[in-house]
């Protein structure tokens, strides 16, 4: 079974690539390549955590997908000892509100904001209350987090003016995420359109559907 030294020793090899990175900025280049994307350079380059960076750790823009993804990370020696503040949880949750909110919501985000998180949040804002991206918070721990304080976090998230998500992984979820990472079955396949066949002289016999009550499994077979 997985655990904390697993982690730390595949957090030791994203050091040798960027020696100058802190332990949660390695964590949080880790989930970002292990869940969000394949291209280690275009996380790398999300990554964005430092003084004045107000809960932002990593803002990366999937232009293909039309989602803006937020990630707070905090790294913890031992797995699910820590548990989480409140207060941390509570103001990356807001992070949505003000984003997606009012203009003077967003300009006391930017108060004394990092340039370069200023900068990449002023980009997100763009997409997500002009060309209907999506927004999706990820606060990443090796620690633990409450189910009370996961709720109350995702309400806040679920108050923001727009399509906005949040999800919290503590450090049990992590080590699952590990183990995908390590089988190489992570990130997981992202969500496709798919145009189901048509026209041009094709004839297609329709869309056959099965769904099996028992397992609650649903499947589809459709020429495309």
């Amino acid at each position: 079974r997985l655990g904390a030294e697993d982690l730390r020793r595949e957090l030791g090899e994203f050091r040798e690539r960027y020696p100058a990175l802190k332990d949660d900025e390695l964590f949080v280049l880790w989930f970002l390549r292990a869940f969000v994307t394949e291209n280690e350079a275009e996380a790398a380059a999300a990554l964005c955590g430092g003084a004045g960076d107000k809960s932002t750790d990593a803002v990366y823009l999937d232009d293909a997908a039309r989602i803006v993804f937020l990630v707070q990370g905090k790294y913890r020696k031992d797995l699910g000892a820590k548990a989480e503040k409140r207060s941390d949880v509570t103001a990356f949750a807001q992070l949505a509100v003000d984003l997606m909110g009012p203009a003077d919501g967003f300009a006391r985000l930017a108060k004394d904001l990092a340039p370069e998180v200023l900068r990449k949040l002023e980009d997100a804002r763009l997409r997500v209350t002009r060309r209907g991206y999506a927004l999706q918070l990820y606060y990443v721990t090796s620690g633990k987090c409450s189910p009370a304080l996961r709720e109350e976090a995702d309400r806040i998230v679920r108050g923001a003016a727009g399509n906005a998500a949040f999800q919290l992984f503590d450090g049990a979820a992590a080590v699952l995420l590990l183990a995908d990472y390590l089988d190489g079955v992570a990130p997981p396949v992202p969500s496709l359109d798919l145009e189901i066949e048509s026209g041009g002289g094709v004839r297609t016999g329709g869309v056959f559907n099965r769904y099996d009550g028992k397992t609650d499994i649903e499947s589809w077979v459709f020429s495309m």
